[in-house]
């Protein structure tokens, strides 16, 4: 009887790690599109709000490791996650959190630029 209620509190303590992993949910909304080529080359930005809004609906959300979160406070640009369309990098500042998602398709690669928020729970 005693080791099952051991093994019973051993799982909820599990499950409490494991959801409190990812307590921070991460939206972004971008608000312009930069493309450039792999050699350096500045190939257009585009600032299309329904272009933006098709592609990424009302933003970009991902869970965000607890882990991560100091780095906000460092205002240093760190890598939060991926996603289909790319990677994801946040740097906290005075105004918010800054993000951008960028994706290498071919010789190119597209940079979207925008504000985050965080949200706990």
């Amino acid at each position: 009887m005693k080791k099952n209620i051991f093994n019973i509190g051993l799982v909820f303590v599990f499950l409490f790690f494991i959801k409190s992993a990812y307590a921070a949910t991460v939206s972004c909304s971008f608000m312009s599109e930069t493309t450039i080529s792999k050699s350096g080359e500045w190939l257009k930005t585009e600032v299309d709000f329904m272009k933006l809004y098709d592609m990424f609906g009302d933003g970009l959300e991902m869970k965000l490791d607890n882990s991560l979160l100091g780095n906000l406070d460092s205002k240093e640009p760190f890598l939060a996650g991926e996603v289909d369309r790319g990677r994801v990098f946040l740097m906290g500042g005075e105004y918010g959190v800054e993000g951008k998602l960028i994706g290498a398709v071919g010789n190119e690669l597209t940079i979207y630029d925008g504000m985050c928020t965080v949200g706990f729970g």
